[in-house]
């Protein structure tokens, strides 16, 4: 028994102490080439955002189009495409080394990319969105990327610490596409695009909350993935600088979790709300079914819009009304409509 303790023991110090010399041990020439490449110098620069431009502009198209047609495949298709995360991950691997010239330039790229990606979204919907002409008109792809929470923030900081993690690996590189499908980052600018057109600006700001987030989170969790990788500024002098970087990423995380929380929160009240209705409309009365639901909990009041079915004559509403009250227990204005199921065989001979 002793024995087997101690082999344990010893196997979680040979782990640890491989964990320590990883990150104490400087990346191999192949590593820091692998992160050099991310972002052209010199005469290879120009080409490099003619093409990235290019693919920008197609990425976002097809992010419009399938947003438009409400096609999760579509936009998933885009998100192959888009080619915004080496720029982003550029940007992490220049905060870590401490190369502001890179850092501008990463920078500058995805500021490229950001215009493409909202004016083809906004000429997309100008020219295939006729028929959406407000929020209510909008496909549930695109309703689903202007409310960002918690969990959008938890997607980016993981796909930024897989992306982190890849780079400097060339053997693991074939898992990068899945970076890429798992954190959205073309799909909200073309949201942005779209409810501009539609002249939604919470939905607009919605959604490029949700750009910023991903690209807070990555730049920070890639950060810290190169540097248990063992990469460090390569100036004289510039740990204190890189210290900084760090602290203004994290700040940068911080400050977009704060709304995300707000809208995490809210999103938790509706969905109690609606639980709280479904409980009550059974208890009201069983043989109804709920055929639309609409809860919406703004400011301590909630407001209920309820369509429901059923064979009988409807009961009173103030019953179901203060049903709902007594489980959300909070005041509830309810808009209730009642639809009769008869039916009727007639036979004429």
């Amino acid at each position: 028994m002793e024995g087997s303790g101690k082999s344990g023991l010893t196997a979680v110090g040979t782990i640890l102490e491989a964990m320590r010399d990883s990150v104490a041990s400087p990346p191999s020439d192949d590593a820091l080439a692998a992160v050099d490449e991310l972002l052209p110098e010199g005469e290879e620069f120009p080409p490099y955002l003619f093409r990235f431009t290019m693919l920008m502009i197609l990425s976002s198209g097809i992010a419009a189009f399938g947003l438009l047609a409400d096609s999760s495949a579509v936009v998933i298709g885009a998100m192959l495409v888009a080619p915004l995360m080496t720029p982003i991950t550029a940007a992490a691997a220049a905060t870590v080394i401490a190369r502001n010239v890179r850092l501008v330039k990463s920078l500058i790229v995805i500021a490229f990319g950001v215009f493409a990606g909202v004016a083809v979204g906004y000429l997309t919907a100008l020219i295939a969105g006729t028929e959406i002409t407000s929020v209510s008109d909008l496909p549930h792809e695109v309703l689903a990327r202007t409310f960002p929470g918690l969990l959008d923030l938890g997607i980016a900081v993981t796909a930024g610490a897989a992306a982190g993690y890849i780079l400097p690996r060339r053997s693991a590189v074939s898992a990068l596409p899945g970076v890429g499908i798992a954190v959205a980052i073309v799909p909200p600018l073309a949201t942005v695009g779209i409810t501009l057109r539609v002249g939604a600006g919470e939905e607009a700001a919605n959604a490029f909350l949700l750009f910023v987030t991903n690209l807070a989170a990555i730049v920070f969790a890639a950060s810290v993935m190169l540097i248990l990788s063992g990469f460090r500024p390569t100036a004289a002098g510039a740990a204190g600088s890189l210290a900084r970087r760090l602290v203004v990423t994290l700040v940068a995380v911080l400050v977009v979790a704060i709304p995300l929380t707000v809208h995490t929160r809210a999103t938790i009240r509706d969905s109690s709300l609606q639980r709280s209705v479904n409980a009550a409309v059974a208890e009201w009365d069983a043989s109804v079914r709920v055929v639309d639901l609409v809860a919406d909990v703004n400011g301590g009041q909630a407001s209920v819009e309820l369509l429901v079915s059923g064979p009988n004559a409807p009961r009173p509403a103030w019953q179901l009304a203060a049903g709902i009250e007594r489980r959300f227990e909070g005041p509830i204005d309810l808009r209730l409509r009642y639809q009769r199921n008869d039916q009727f065989l007639v036979s004429v001979r």
